[in-house]
């Protein structure tokens, strides 16, 4: 037998190895208790990368998984939420370590090992129409384009802090939290200080208004600009809905802008707007849109970063642009996504082009095939390519994912 063909087969007994033993333990774990319920998730995946400034290629398993406990509520006061992780590899071939990221000869694949607390946070609901986080916990503002848990990582980002939310009288729910650390998708423990508000209104039925402010105190927070601080603020208002129905179709819009600037002693050089506009038609089978977005540039100097943001839900799979140039990023792309019985199609194609000086980064396709047996397994396939444009070093990368989900 080839070496190849019986690493393959080994990295499938694994995968079968473990499957085999969630399943195994899922009948207790899947016991509903008077006193709370336990969760549970698997999540195994495949990767495959290849980037045209690397000599080797990146292959090999991935895997986490999740167990928690969720008390029921405890004198109508509040309840407990407890989780932990383990993330690891299987015959990995890759480079997991961004701080290698320009000397290994593998393309990264940013996955490390990890285990540990995911979730340790306690509600407190003893105020009607309030609800009080504390402790461990995934964030998720509005549609996760500035503050996400980047769940696409099999170590998702967390944030240990107190959050609160309360939804008005006058139909409008307000949202405030402060976060002193952050568990990375890479397993680290940061300190921060992170403070977010926000508030949202429905002015009519189909249409929500969003007003934020979110002021993020880390000088070193994964924004590659050079900067000795790159502390930031942002405000912005944000507008999405239906604009109106036609039989059986809907047409959907969003719209948003937003300013970033210095905060808490950022380089002054940190200024620049952020503005995105879409829409497009959606039925019972599938949508189809166009969204323009644009991270600003200040003259060249800067472009708006978003270190905390979902990198997988915006400017392409292949994550080539995961840190904004200083030109700034304009990305106008095309949404897909269609329906057939347990088969979910989703496509995105993306055009780049920098925000000054009239750059051509280059575009991006990325396409994905799921298959749900029911709502608690899945299995999905996603490839992504990204071509730069004809001016820029920038290499070619080719990204190919298979991931099997498992959830109670």
């Amino acid at each position: 037998m080839h070496k190849r063909a019986f690493r393959r087969k080994s990295w499938a007994l694994r995968i079968v190895a473990a499957g085999a033993a969630a399943l195994a333990a899922a009948p207790v774990l899947a016991q509903e208790s008077p006193a709370g319920r336990f969760t549970f998730e698997l999540r195994p995946r495949y990767n495959h990368i290849e980037e045209s400034d690397k000599p080797e290629l990146t292959r090999g398993g991935t895997v986490r998984i999740l167990a928690g406990y969720a008390s029921a509520p405890i004198d109508g006061m509040m309840r407990i939420v407890l989780e932990g992780i383990h993330a690891d590899q299987i015959d990995p071939h890759f480079n997991d370590n961004g701080a290698d990221f320009a000397t290994s000869p593998f393309p990264l694949l940013p996955d490390p090992k990890y285990t540990g607390i995911n979730q340790a946070y306690i509600d407190f609901t003893g105020i009607e129409s309030a609800r009080v986080r504390a402790g461990r916990q995934v964030v998720r503002m509005d549609n996760q384009r500035w503050v996400s848990d980047n769940n696409f990582r099999q170590t998702p980002q967390v944030f240990d802090g107190i959050s609160a939310r309360y939804a008005t009288p006058f139909g409008v729910e307000l949202q405030g939290a402060y976060f002193g650390q952050v568990r990375t998708t890479s397993g680290d423990e940061e300190d921060l200080n992170l403070t977010l508000l926000h508030a949202a209104w429905n002015p009519l039925p189909g249409h929500a208004l969003v007003a934020y402010g979110y002021f993020h105190d880390q000088p070193s927070n994964g924004a590659f600009t050079g900067f000795a601080n790159n502390s930031y603020r942002v405000a912005g208002v944000r507008a999405e809905g239906s604009a109106f129905r036609a039989g059986r179709f809907d047409f959907p819009y969003e719209a948003e802008v937003a300013w970033q600037r210095p905060y808490a002693g950022g380089d002054s050089r940190i200024d620049a707007k952020y503005w995105r506009l879409g829409g497009g038609a959606a039925c019972d089978w599938g949508v189809l849109r166009y969204d323009y977005e644009v991270k600003g540039s200040n003259g060249g100097r800067y472009g708006v970063q978003m270190p905390l943001t979902d990198f997988y839900a915006f400017n392409g799979w292949t994550l080539h642009f995961f840190n904004t140039p200083r030109q700034g990023l304009r990305d106008g792309w095309i949404t897909l996504k269609a329906g057939w019985q347990n088969f979910t199609f989703y496509g995105e194609s993306h055009r780049f082009r920098s925000d000054y000086g009239s750059i051509d980064f280059g575009k991006e396709l990325d396409v994905g095939l799921t298959y749900s047996w029911n709502e608690n397994m899945t299995l999905r396939l996603q490839n992504a390519r990204y071509d730069p444009g004809a001016n820029t070093p920038d290499p070619t990368v080719r990204k190919v994912w298979v991931t099997f989900t498992w959830t109670y």
